[in-house]
């Protein structure tokens, strides 16, 4: 389900979310974030498809701080700030500035993986374009010595003049904005998660897992 190599880095595509694994993530570790990122945006984009929901991000936060983040109340929303270059530039940006210049370095990667891969790309906007509005995770993750994995988490809630599949790669030339932007730094508790959610989490999401999650070529 996903690259078992952790000297390397590797890059997934979960429904409307890059996730970037720093080499030093081991197997184990990139199975779980995997599988709880996409439980997460499986049960938020289901209530939101139900009308259950109609507020994504808290959704899917609360449900990432219930398997186990360590935020109980979403990071506040940001000012986007003047629109310079394309959405991706922005958001590797945002990443090196939050985290550390080695994940926004392994979130550019992963991002022209996805520009490069045309299935993957019509994959990702199927996923997270709705009309002309678009939201979007990245998600690098990085092994830290104190045995904990840091994750810088960046979500956009984008319009669009006019969708397109690639609207990453645009900007504001283009009618392309980001309407709200929310970034934390957040660990994962790894143990309470494989105790208390992992087989729920397995369960649901391998019901769905070849249409929505797709393994990036870095």
């Amino acid at each position: 389900m996903t690259n078992t190599d952790a000297s390397s880095i590797a890059g997934q595509l979960v429904h409307s979310s890059v996730l970037v694994f720093l080499p030093g993530v081991c197997p184990q570790a990139r199975s779980d974030i995997l599988l709880a990122n996409a439980f997460a945006q499986q049960v938020a984009w289901g209530d939101l498809k139900d009308g259950l929901e109609p507020d994504w991000f808290r959704n899917y936060w609360r449900n990432l701080a219930a398997l186990g983040f360590d935020g109980k109340l979403a990071p506040a929303g940001r000012r986007p700030g003047p629109d310079r270059g394309s959405l991706a530039a922005q958001a590797i940006e945002h990443i090196s500035q939050a985290g550390s210049a080695r994940l926004g370095e392994a979130a550019n990667q992963a991002l022209e993986a996805l520009r490069r891969d045309d299935k993957a790309l019509k994959l990702f906007s199927a996923h997270s374009i709705v009309g002309t509005q678009a939201r979007v995770q990245l998600l690098p993750c990085a092994q830290q010595s104190n045995g904990f994995i840091d994750m810088v988490l960046l979500h956009m809630d984008v319009s669009m003049e006019k969708s397109a599949s690639d609207f990453l790669f645009k900007g504001a030339s283009n009618g392309i904005s980001v309407r709200d932007l929310r970034l934390e730094v957040i660990h994962f508790n790894l143990q309470g998660f494989r105790e208390d959610y992992r087989r729920r989490a397995e369960a649901s999401v391998a019901r769905t897992a070849e249409r929505v999650i797709r393994d990036l070529v870095l």
